[in-house]
Order: structure tokens, then C-alpha cells, then sequence
């Protein structure tokens, strides 16, 4: 167990170590995701980037309410990776992922620099029922099949905003949430540092820059977004609890471009329904937020991660309830489906909880990771 802690530690250090400012800067993206990506961010990325420099070019795979695990190895009875050639691109659909990464037809030919992939929003559901350490890994080596040089960037997603007239419930369940999802991220890395490899995911933290946004803007801090009340101000943001507004996602597409470029979006492009003050202060949110998360950002020690799963287990099941749950058709089946769920996950927190999705073991891990295609 000393030995074991000994490596792990090592290895972590050595992840924290890796090169964490932006290698390159990214001139053809891969954007795999569904709606908390979906269009206008895109485009819009696009346009901030052609207006700061040379332009982007971008393909994705978009598959509606989608984990990671539906765009690998596909949502119902499909066998092998058939998740790879569903869901929507940037025109059509059914493109065959796996090929585009490895050898692009639909840019100018040159590798994709740059993934920008996310999961499907629960956290605790996603991390364990659906496998996100794996698959994520298995979508970073279909990519870097293609571009060893590439940089991942994992977007960490939110859930829906309980209350709009008071959303420091939500503020604070996604700042609770946020190194759950940092630890996906160390625990690929560690192994991809376990192996010698110099490529490594680095997180895009979404959740936490529109968090900094609807903190700021619901304090006063932002008056350009102000629109007389707290609930007013973020359905400028949230056309629903969860999904973005046209004025949401350019925010969004700011917070990529500082993330995923390492530079500031001020002075950018801005959609014509966008005022000059309004688009400046999102500028400047957007880059001051992914800045501070950048500095302030200490992920879990590997060791920590599946302890702080059971820790955050409870916070999870009342938040869902209260969002997911709290919009599904009220009926005895659907209660008893979420009795159900909440009961098989409690059973498997309280029980040994063998399949820690943390877990490390460098006897083993070789075996541990999901066949290529």
C-alpha cells in the first residue's frame, strides 16, 4: 500500500508537471459533444478566432444528450465502435470519426491540432455508469492516431440552473462538481505518464467560467448583462435551466478561445445583436475567469478522487433531483425509476466499491484501457 501511494504520488506530480500553457496555436478543431456545445459556439469560435488571427477551421461530431460512451461505442444494440459515424457534423452526418482524426477530409488535409470533446453533464452518472475515464481516453488516441502533437481539451459541462431567482445553489454544486471532473482528467494522465508519453488532456473549464459569469453578473458586477432582476439577467443567458442562448453561447465561445488559444478575447468579434459595451465586458469576464481557474486550479491527488466521489455523492443525488428529476413527467413510473437509481447507487457507494473508476495500479493498467477500433 506504501509503494502503491509512493507511485501514485510520483505520478501525479509528474502530471501536474506537464506543460499546462497552450504548445500551439490551434488552427483546425474537432469539437465532439451535444447541445452544451452545439451551434452557434462553433461558429462563433470561429469568427472570434478569424478576428484575432488566422482563421479556424473545425468539424464536429454532435450527438444530442450524448455521453462519451454513445459517440464511441454507440447508444442501443450497435456492436464494435459504431459511435464513431453517428450523430450530426458541420454539414450532413454520419462521418466517420475514427478516419477523419486519423486522416482529415473535410479541412484542408493537415491533422487536427486541437479536440475539444465533453460528457454528458451528471457527473457521478457519467464518471461511473458510463465509463468516462475510458472512453475519453479511447477518443484522445483516436485523435492523436492522427496528430501526436495535438492538444485535448476535455469542456467540463454544467447542470441546469435549480432557480433563477436565486442561483447560488447552482454556483455552489458546480464548484463542488468541478474536481470530479478534474479527476477524469489525472487519471488518463497519469497513466499516459506512466507509459512515457509527452501528451496529456488538459481541462477547459466551462462550468466554472459561466459560474464566474453568473456570479458577477447577479452581484451587479456586470452591468451591461444587468436586466432588472436576477431571474431577467440569466434568461439572457439560459433560454431554459441548462441550455444557452445566442448571447450565452458567444460567452461560451470566449471562454474556449482563452482556454484552448492562452490568449485574451478582448477586442474579438461580436455578433451584431451584441452592443460594443456588452461584448467587451464579456470579453473580459470570459478571459479574467478561465485566467484565475488556470492559476488557482490544484486538481485531487489520484489518491483523493474516488473518496471525494462518495463525498460528493449526496450533494449529486439532491441536486439531480432537484433538476432532472424535478422536470421529468410526474408519474408513478417515473418515481420509481428514480428510486430505483438512487437506490442501486447508494448500494454501490455503501458496498466495497471495487470498481473505483480511480483506481491506478501500474501492474495492470495496461490491460485496464478499451481495445482501438
Amino acid at each position: 500500500m506504501r509503494l502503491f501511494a509512493t507511485l501514485t504520488f510520483a505520478l501525479t506530480a509528474l502530471v501536474a508537471a506537464s506543460p499546462s500553457a497552450v504548445a500551439q496555436t490551434p488552427q483546425r478543431v474537432f469539437i465532439s459533444g451535444h447541445s452544451l456545445i452545439d451551434q452557434p459556439v462553433p461558429d462563433y469560435l470561429a469568427r472570434i478566432a478569424a478576428s484575432l488571427g488566422p482563421p479556424l477551421q473545425w468539424n464536429r461530431q454532435y450527438l444530442v444528450g450524448s455521453a462519451i460512451r454513445y459517440r464511441t461505442q454507440g447508444r442501443g444494440r450497435e456492436t464494435g465502435w459504431a459511435g464513431y459515424a453517428i450523430g450530426q457534423n458541420r454539414e450532413g452526418e454520419g462521418l466517420n470519426v475514427v478516419e477523419e482524426l486519423r486522416k482529415p477530409r473535410t479541412t484542408d488535409g493537415q491533422p487536427y491540432d486541437t479536440l475539444v470533446i465533453t460528457e454528458q453533464h451528471g457527473v457521478l452518472d457519467s464518471i461511473v455508469m458510463h465509463d468516462t475515464v475510458r472512453h475519453l481516453r479511447h477518443y484522445h488516441e483516436r485523435f492523436i492516431t492522427g496528430n501526436a502533437k495535438g492538444q485535448t481539451w476535455f469542456y467540463e459541462p454544467w447542470l441546469g440552473v435549480t432557480d433563477k431567482n436565486d442561483p447560488s445553489r447552482w454556483l455552489a454544486y458546480e464548484r463542488s462538481a468541478a474536481p470530479m471532473w478534474q479527476c477524469v482528467v489525472t487519471r488518463i494522465n497519469t497513466s499516459l505518464a506512466a507509459e512515457g508519453r509527452a501528451d496529456r488532456i488538459q481541462s477547459l473549464p466551462a462550468s466554472l467560467a459561466l459560474a464566474t459569469l453568473v456570479e458577477r453578473a447577479t452581484r451587479g458586477q456586470v452591468p451591461e448583462l444587468a436586466a432588472g432582476s436576477t431571474r431577467a439577467t440569466l434568461d439572457r443567458l439560459f433560454h431554459d435551466q441548462v441550455h444557452l442562448t445566442s448571447l450565452g453561447a458567444y460567452y461560451m465561445a470566449l471562454s474556449v478561445y482563452a482556454a484552448t488559444f492562452g490568449r485574451t478575447p478582448v477586442g474579438a468579434w461580436a455578433p451584431e445583436q451584441v452592443t460594443p459595451a456588452l461584448a467587451a465586458a464579456l470579453q473580459r469576464v470570459a478571459w479574467e475567469a478561465v485566467s484565475a481557474e488556470r492559476a488557482a486550479r490544484k486538481p485531487l491527488p489520484l489518491e483523493q478522487c474516488g473518496p471525494y466521489l462518495k463525498q460528493l455523492a449526496p450533494t449529486y443525488f439532491d441536486y439531480m433531483r432537484d433538476d432532472y428529476w424535478a422536470h421529468q413527467e410526474q408519474s408513478l413510473r417515473q418515481t420509481y425509476r428514480r428510486l430505483r437509481h438512487e437506490i442501486n447507487w447508494r448500494w454501490r457507494l455503501w458496498d466495497v466499491f471495487d470498481d473505483d473508476p480511480f483506481r491506478y495500479d501500474a501492474a495492470t493498467d495496461k490491460s485496464y484501457w478499451l481495445p482501438a477500433p
